[in-house]
């Protein structure tokens, strides 16, 4: 692998369900502002929420990006998702295979 610095963003969203996750990821993709994205359609969460623990079924979102897109990217979350307070967090990439790393900057472009 390159060690050498990525502006690459792994963005990870979790939401109510595999629905609403593919219709994120789908607007993610069409739009450009994500090259990728991958959803893990069952995983169960522990939280807390107007301090009480919820324990909810809910669905991950894996979308690979560039730096550059991150703001635009989570705007558009925004308008689709369903929660008041989705968790939205993007990681930069520290280092990937070469290839791969290219091939997110050609689509997002």
């Amino acid at each position: 692998m390159d060690t050498k610095q990525t502006n690459v963003v792994l963005v990870m969203v979790s939401t109510a369900n595999q629905e609403e996750a593919a219709k994120i990821a789908d607007q993610a993709v069409r739009s450009r502002l994500a090259a990728c994205a991958s959803i893990i359609p069952t995983m169960f969460s522990t939280y807390w929420w107007d301090g009480k623990i919820a324990n909810e079924q809910e669905a991950l979102i894996l979308m690979k990006t560039t730096s550059d897109k991150v703001s635009s990217l989570q705007e558009a979350i925004l308008t689709i998702h369903s929660y008041k307070v989705p968790e939205i967090l993007a990681i930069q990439v520290e280092s990937g295979f070469q290839p791969y790393l290219e091939w997110v900057h050609r689509e997002v472009s």
